[in-house]
């Protein structure tokens, strides 16, 4: 599977939110970028900058080395993205996903709804019981919701998202072969060490 800017965004805007945009565009564009460029390019301060860094690193999806700048005598950090970090942080997120809508779907199976006609609130049965069956927004009469759709579209959802697991288990797989026969081929063509005498 092929990490897509989209990818990335998504993993690292669940960190940052929206405000951290610029910073992680910057950073895809470009590797070993210093942070006092990201602030210069971002326009922030650079406080906030290194922040948002600083979280990135913390969730292991940014790098950094570090050099001492000969003339102020301080050091400048230059930042990259983790490629295999944000893949494994994408389909982390994505195996949450699809356990969370597995127990939504389970809910909707097993459990009676009813919604507001002016679509203010949706509540199950007990809760229904306790409002005696009356919209606590605007007091309207709640009525039984058919779910039928919205089981279909969670279970579309969660077939989608094992797809793509399955799918990024399998690629995996094939990589591991790959690096496999490199290294059997590589350990091959090596030549044995001779023993010498004492």
């Amino acid at each position: 599977m092929r990490l897509t800017q989209k990818k990335i965004e998504e993993i690292m805007l669940k960190i940052l939110g929206e405000e951290g945009l610029p910073l992680i565009k910057e950073l895809a564009a470009k590797d070993n970028i210093s942070e006092f460029e990201l602030a210069n390019k971002v326009k922030k301060d650079i406080k906030v900058i290194r922040k948002m860094l600083y979280l990135l690193y913390n969730h292991n999806l940014v790098s950094f080395t570090r050099k001492k700048d000969k003339i102020k005598g301080w050091y400048i950090y230059y930042w990259t993205l983790l490629p295999d970090s944000i893949k494994y942080s994408y389909f982390k997120m994505r195996r949450e996903q699809a356990e969370r809508l597995k127990e939504q779907l389970s809910e909707e199976k097993k459990e009676l709804f009813f919604v507001c006609p002016n679509n203010c609130i949706r509540l199950n049965f007990d809760q229904g019981m306790d409002f005696e069956f009356h919209c606590p927004e605007c007091g309207e009469l709640i009525s039984l919701d058919r779910s039928e759709e919205k089981i279909a579209a969670l279970y579309r959802q969660v077939k989608e998202i094992e797809r793509e697991l399955a799918q990024q288990k399998q690629e995996h797989k094939e990589e591991n072969k790959t690096q496999k026969k490199k290294q059997a081929k590589k350990n091959k063509n090596k030549p044995l060490k001779k023993k010498t005498k004492r």
